[in-house]
C-alpha cells in the first residue's frame, strides 16, 4: 500500500497553468499569421504590380521568421507535455483541443480578437507601428 501511494503521488502531473494556455495562444496566432502570409504571397506573386517580387521576398522573409518562432514554440510545448490534437476554425473563432500533461483542455479565441492579434503580430514583424494608423501617404 505504501508503495502505491508513493507511486500515485509521483505520477500526478502538475495542473495546466496560464503559461501553458499562453503557449497555445501563441501557437494558434503564429499559425494564423503564416496562413495570412501564405495567402498574401500567393496573391502578390500573380498581381499586376510593377515589382511584385520585392513584396513577395519581403513577406517570404517574414514568413521564415514566423516559422522559426512557431517551431520554437512547438518545441517548448513538447517539453512541457502539451499537444494540440484538434483545431477548428469557423466564423465565430478558433477552437483548440489539447492535452497538457494528461489533462484535456480547450482553448477558444473569438474571430475578432484573433484578427486583431494577427494584425498586431504581423505589424510587429513588418516593423510597422500600428498606433500610427492615421499617417498620410
Amino acid at each position: 500500500m505504501t508503495n502505491k501511494k508513493l507511486h500515485d503521488n509521483k505520477s500526478k502531473a502538475p495542473q495546466p497553468s496560464e503559461k501553458d494556455a499562453a503557449l497555445i495562444k501563441i501557437c494558434v496566432l503564429l499559425t494564423l499569421v503564416l496562413d495570412v502570409l501564405e495567402r498574401d504571397i500567393r496573391i502578390l506573386s500573380t498581381s499586376p504590380l510593377k515589382m511584385p517580387d520585392l513584396y513577395v521576398r519581403s513577406l517570404t522573409e517574414v514568413q521564415q521568421r514566423v516559422a522559426v518562432q512557431l517551431a520554437e514554440t512547438k518545441a517548448q510545448m513538447k517539453r512541457q507535455g502539451i499537444k494540440i490534437y484538434s483545431e477548428i476554425r469557423n466564423h465565430e473563432g478558433v477552437e483548440v483541443l489539447y492535452m497538457c500533461r494528461g489533462y484535456q483542455k480547450r482553448f477558444f479565441m473569438l474571430s475578432s480578437f484573433a484578427r486583431s492579434e494577427v494584425r498586431r503580430k504581423l505589424g510587429h514583424y513588418l516593423g510597422i507601428d500600428l498606433t500610427q494608423d492615421d499617417v498620410p501617404l
